[in-house]
């Protein structure tokens, strides 16, 4: 199939979906633009298809963050990923749906209808890029852009059965996005393959990664004897409690890498990073809200204030805490507090690799499988009722406050049918060798 008919294909099944994926999609126009201007590159997504989550700056698309204040909202470039991706000959088919704002975890309805996961339709696809998630686990594209401030690539990824990478801060180029934290967010990808990942990631990462990622002395290339992987203990807050069908996945993953010549895991304690990630992690993300998203949306070409954002708001959980955001917009003493415990937290994710002697840390992605739709604010979980958002992040938030690197890489079904993932996390700026690592755990799982 040559690369504009793959492409043809690929418009044609997005608009075919009937999970709520997209939000916008290219017209025949816009798709003919695209495909006779694309460069002939030779590179590893030359003519391959891809999507964009819609928050991430598109200028032949709108980027209206699902939430009704930017419908229609065209910006004045492309953000760099989406840039560099077009350079490299990459075709964009459309926006994907999310979480109203990325600002939770389960992309409910809001501007658009809810997106459905296609292993249970009755089930979320995880947010907050469920939209992405949902493009590339029904092979309507291979891969598709994501953001993350708290998990939004990798539990999507996870709880739809594909691939999720969070790059480490810095690593990709920042801007061009709806933001809702300096401090946390970054543009990532969902793919169907470690390769497709680690291939994006070439395309799109800052010039000089590679240079920064010496210096931090990471390791090179691995080879299977080389890979020391840390565990956490069975009574850390990663693994207790996880719901059945995630633990079970959880032993046999374990099981299988016991098995695996060369590979040694390593009991790490990691309980004080989830202590440091619960003080400090969502009061930065409430600050920086309010003061972040007013700068991006006063700059827009058709400036939209925070306060309409707000009040228009349509996802049942998101007014409340835009809410909460303006509430902290001058609480600066506390914040430079918060600051202050994300470094002790920082420095703890270093003492986990340096006094552990560990390449990455493996975890359980999420601690449940997919939630039901309208599941905003509890869902059973654990023989009770449960916060959704904060069960769903607890094992994410750690790595994505202190700026860490991660890839959720599908780990099969539970014992319901539903997709369990599991997550590296690796050094910071340790991107390269927590991929390659990620290669071989993915070949063994």
């Amino acid at each position: 199939m040559t690369s504009h008919a793959a492409y043809s294909e690929a418009i044609a099944r997005a608009r075919a979906d009937h999970l709520g994926a997209f939000i916008s999609i290219v017209d025949d126009e816009t798709a003919g633009r695209i495909a006779a201007s694309a460069p002939s590159a030779d590179t590893a997504v030359a003519g391959m298809p891809f999507a964009v989550k819609d928050n991430i700056d598109t200028v032949l698309l709108p980027t209206t963050a699902n939430t009704p204040a930017l419908a229609g909202s065209i910006p004045a470039a492309d953000q760099a990923a989406v840039a560099r991706l077009a350079a490299a000959g990459a075709l964009l088919v459309g926006k994907t749906n999310l979480h109203e704002l990325a600002f939770g975890i389960t992309t409910g309805a809001a501007s658009v209808p809810a997106t459905r996961n296609p292993h249970d339709e009755s089930r979320s696809p995880g947010g907050s890029s469920g939209g992405s998630a949902v493009a590339v686990a029904t092979g309507v594209v291979p891969f598709a852009l994501a953001t993350d401030t708290g998990g939004s690539a990798t539990i999507p990824a996870a709880w739809c059965g594909v691939y999720g990478y969070r790059p480490s801060m810095g690593r990709w180029p920042a801007g061009g996005t709806v933001p809702l934290s300096a401090t946390r967010d970054t543009v990532g990808v969902i793919a169907n393959s470690v390769r497709l990942v680690r291939e994006v990631d070439e395309i799109v990462r800052e010039p000089g990664a590679a240079e920064a990622a010496e210096a931090a002395g990471e390791m090179p290339e691995p080879t299977p004897a080389t890979i020391r992987i840390g565990v956490p203990l069975p009574e850390s807050r990663y693994l207790s409690p996880l719901a059945d069908d995630v633990s079970g996945k959880w032993r046999s993953t374990i099981e299988t890498l016991e098995a695996a010549p060369g590979i040694e895991l390593v009991p790490v304690e990691t309980d004080l990073l989830h202590e440091l990630d619960e003080t400090c992690g969502i009061g930065i993300v409430l600050y920086e809200t309010a003061r972040d998203l007013t700068a991006h949306l006063a700059a827009l070409p058709h400036p939209v204030t925070y306060q309409e954002v707000q009040d228009r708001a349509a996802a049942v959980d998101v007014p409340g805490l835009l809410a909460a955001a303006a509430g902290q917009r001058e609480a600066h003493e506390e914040y430079a507090g918060l600051m202050a415990v994300r470094e002790r937290l920082r420095d703890a994710w270093d003492a986990v690799f340096a006094d552990n002697g560990v390449d990455v840390l493996l975890r359980p992605t999420s601690p449940i499988t997919a939630v039901p739709i309208g599941d905003e604010f509890t869902t059973r979980a654990f023989g009770g009722e449960v916060p959704t958002f904060g069960t769903v992040i607890r094992n994410t938030g750690p790595g994505s406050t202190a700026g860490q690197p991660s890839i959720t890489l599908p780990a099969g079904a539970g014992s319901a049918g539903l997709p369990v993932g599991v997550s590296l996390d690796g050094r910071r700026g340790g991107d390269d060798a927590m991929l390659a690592i990620a290669a071989v755990i993915d070949e063994l799982l």
